[in-house]
């Protein structure tokens, strides 16, 4: 063998090839060609630890690891739909400890591309014992109970009791559900400084149907950069808005969320980064955002569970355009509910339009690439706007503009032509025109870099032609979508 092949930096690059870059993100599913690296592992004593070390890096559970153990020791049978690895006795501590040479090797227990039969509760309670659990994954960083705890076999896989006893120092990311199932008489979700110290990304999903309260001390996390949280407590819900160095939230605020009603002088979350946020109204996303004394604010994305008034969105907006370094927004907001259908500008209310003045409050946002607005009302662009948008946002890459009333567009092909001329990037584009009159010209120039274009909510009369200029203004179309009731 050539001696450079005795050198690990090199064998880590040459393995690195058979191993998807996605495996290293959290929250993505990890790919790695599992055959090929077996196999080189089997090659010769070089090669065996570097490609163990990559075969065993991500787990989608604990079954494998089991499986490692004496056969006497387990079995794999089939409970309700899933085939699920249990223990048939105790195994020994030097049965355990004999494990070692494979799990120091798991940093993650994540999502992967190959699926493995899950392990009974009893047994998962077992492996992440507070003395066990040490002495097995020493070098793990990324634990997901969801994925471990999977399948309909896990009714009683409760996460609490586990999370109190377990002992995992080198922990920085952590993943676990709430169900209805999960009653304890002590609801105070507490984890002790030997748990997860240095943890720096929490999440936690609270699934429908849960009747007990959940309350989070997030003064123990003062290390989180990053939290999920599908639903806020109720309890201690708004402690997280003083974590300092968190720079990615995703969180569903109650609608009696008050962020006014704390009075300490901490700064509110000055590390932010990217926020995506799920409210009843957009006065919630205001406040948050007038408080935060964050300067590096990159992403908002806001999904709005009521429709959003003129005046709301105004605010948001406003409080929106100090952050000059956002590179995305992204702001949906539902369609009122009426007994029957209604045109917006009917309703006996105030306006859910988004007037000129309002959309121009994003102009002075200079680094957008994505923006996408989803809103009730009638969004007051025509082609001077358009012009207007072209000089603002040269770089944009995604815009999407839709609003569900029912109003002639004021934008025509004349102005998607500019829009296309003079944004380069632009590779996604929804937005409602007047599409009825088509130039006679072919476009001077054409468009390389976009491939969806979405006018379905658009007025023309042939769509035949309509297309064609498209496809003329655009070569490398993927995917056109036109008004399914025009003439072709």
């Amino acid at each position: 063998m050539h001696p450079c092949l005795r050198i690990t930096e090199i064998l880590d690059l040459i393995i690195s090839f058979m191993v998807d870059e996605r495996i290293h993100e959290p929250g993505e599913v990890c790919g790695i060609r599992h055959q090929d690296i077996a196999r080189l592992a089997r090659t010769c004593k070089a090669f065996k630890d570097p490609a163990l070390d990559v075969l065993w890096r991500t787990q989608p559970s604990l079954s494998p690891l089991i499986m490692c153990l004496p056969n006497h020791l387990w079995t794999v049978k089939k409970e309700q739909s899933d085939w699920v690895v249990t223990l048939r006795e105790e195994p020994s501590p030097k049965d355990w400890l004999s494990l070692q040479k494979y799990s120091h090797r798991i940093r993650a227990f994540n999502y992967c591309s190959r699926r493995q039969p899950p392990v009974c509760p009893s047994t998962i309670d077992t492996v992440f014992s507070p003395n066990l659990s040490q002495e097995l994954f020493p070098r793990l960083r990324t634990l997901d109970l969801e994925v471990i705890g999977h399948g309909p076999a896990f009714p009683s896989l409760h996460p609490i009791p586990l999370l109190n006893s377990i002992s995992l120092p080198q922990l920085v990311r952590l993943a676990f559900a709430i169900s209805h199932t999960d009653l304890f008489d002590d609801p105070y979700l507490y984890f002790k400084p030997a748990c997860a110290p240095f943890l720096q990304a929490l999440s936690i999903n609270v699934r429908r149907g849960r009747f007990d309260p959940l309350e989070v001390n997030f003064a123990d996390f003062p290390s989180l950069q990053s939290l999920y949280l599908s639903d806020v407590p109720s309890r201690g819900g708004w402690e997280w808005i003083y974590l300092q160095h968190l720079y990615d939230l995703t969180a569903t605020l109650p609608n009696g969320f008050d962020i006014d009603a704390n009075s300490s002088t901490q700064p509110i979350l000055p590390s932010l980064q990217r926020l995506n946020l799920n409210v009843g109204t957009l006065n919630l996303v205001t406040k948050l955002l007038s408080s935060t004394t964050s300067s590096d604010l990159s992403s908002v994305k806001v999904s709005c569970r009521e429709p959003a008034v003129q005046y709301d969105t105004y605010a948001l907006f406003r409080a929106i355009e100090r952050s000059l370094n956002l590179g995305m927004l992204d702001v949906r907001c539902s369609y009122p509910i009426t007994p029957s259908p209604i045109h917006p500008s009917t309703f006996d209310g105030p306006s859910y339009d988004l007037p000129r003045s309002t959309l121009t409050l994003l102009l002075v946002c200079r680094h957008l690439r994505v923006l996408k607005l989803s809103f009730t009302g009638t969004l007051d662009i025509d082609d001077a706007f358009v012009t207007k948008i072209t000089l603002s946002w040269p770089g944009i890459e995604v815009l999407h503009l839709y609003g569900s009333s029912q109003d002639i567009p004021r934008v025509s092909l004349e102005g998607i032509h500019e829009l296309l001329r003079r944004c380069q990037q632009l590779s996604s584009l929804t937005i409602q025109i007047d599409a009825r009159i088509v130039p006679e010209e072919e476009p001077q120039t054409r468009s390389l870099s976009l491939e969806a274009l979405d006018i379905a909510s658009s007025r023309m009369t042939d769509g035949r032609a309509v297309e064609q200029y498209l496809r003329i203004l655009a070569p490398k179309l993927k995917s056109l979508m036109l008004p399914a009731d025009i003439s072709y």
